[in-house]
């Protein structure tokens, strides 16, 4: 279900927080949830940033708390970056309506991401989205709904998790999750919020990836209470694209990583082995085929000088 318009967010208007003070102008609605809409917007400073706002709702008021925490434990950590940009209320229509503005991100979901640039992407980009669970980890919280829509990957090769709708607090209940990566949903574990949920849901996206129609036809096969983890462990051993990463996928499959830092450690260490692909390599792709270019004009202008030549 979709939040509903609300008012004053239409292009062209100046949001303006109430205590903060900071000054957006929306430039167009980039998408719709249960918890409220998000707009494309542009600061104060002439940057692009992303603006969720949303009825008075416990949710948004919890993702604002997830961000933040993340935000003093990055700061806290040395880490200059931040997700979370500003969060105020602003007034219209004699109503105040919360916000909260995050970083933009320029990318694609990654499972786009992977059809782009090659299959071996899931080193790098695997160990980036490991690198972000294990923040929000540390931080005390899991993200929950983990699934490719949910994970950006830039052109750079930079990963980030957007929208932290699903975000749950270590310990507790999770509060929204997706089919198949849904740790419970194959028999594999409790609804309890913890650090496993989020390893699982990494794997079966990795299983997603590479072979969705293996996916559909093993969930279909299934009745459910049948089904289970070694299902899908099965299914990421014929996968031969995921070879190199089959013990790590095994081990979150079966819930057997005792924290996110030693599943980010295993999975560094078997991309080492895992051969690169150049995705920073459009430039490499771009010589290669001028390379294959020359060749092939050269190969052209010997023949025309061996015809001419037999033709004297």
């Amino acid at each position: 279900m979709a939040a509903p318009d609300l008012p004053g967010f239409t292009p062209g208007t100046v949001v303006t927080g109430a205590s903060q003070g900071g000054q957006y102008t929306i430039q167009s609605l980039i998408g719709r949830g249960a918890n409220g809409n998000v707009y494309l917007v542009r600061t104060a400073s002439g940057q692009q940033a992303a603006l969720k706002a949303g009825p008075e709702k416990p949710e948004l008021k919890e993702e604002v708390e997830v961000l933040a925490e993340l935000r003093k434990r990055e700061l806290e950590s040395g880490i200059q970056r931040s997700f979370l940009l500003d969060a105020d209320r602003f007034k219209a229509d004699g109503r105040a309506v919360p916000f909260y503005v995050m970083k933009f991100v320029r990318g694609v979901p990654i499972d786009a991401y992977i059809r782009k640039y090659g299959y071996r992407q899931i080193a790098a980009a695997g160990l980036g989205l490991l690198e972000r669970l294990s923040g929000l980890h540390r931080a005390g919280f899991i993200f929950g709904d983990l699934k490719p829509c949910h994970v950006l990957v830039e052109e750079s090769g930079s990963v980030e998790l957007v929208d932290y709708g699903g975000a749950s607090r270590i310990g507790s209940g999770v509060k929204q999750y997706s089919g198949w990566y849904d740790r419970k949903y194959w028999n594999a574990g409790t609804r309890t919020a913890d650090p496993g949920y989020d390893l699982f849901a990494f794997a079966v996206l990795c299983l997603h990836v590479f072979d969705e129609q293996g996916l559909r036809r093993l969930d279909a096969a299934l009745l459910p209470q049948t089904r289970g983890a070694e299902d899908l462990v099965q299914l990421a051993g014929r996968i031969p694209a995921l070879q190199p990463f089959e013990p790590w996928l095994r081990r979150a499959l079966r819930g057997g990583f005792g924290s996110s830092r030693e599943a980010y450690a295993q999975w560094k260490a078997l991309g080492r082995a895992y051969p690169a692909a150049g995705h920073g390599s459009r430039r490499a792709r771009k010589a290669s085929r001028m390379l294959t270019a020359a060749f092939c004009a050269s190969l052209l202008l010997l023949g025309a000088v061996v015809y001419a030549a037999l033709s004297l």
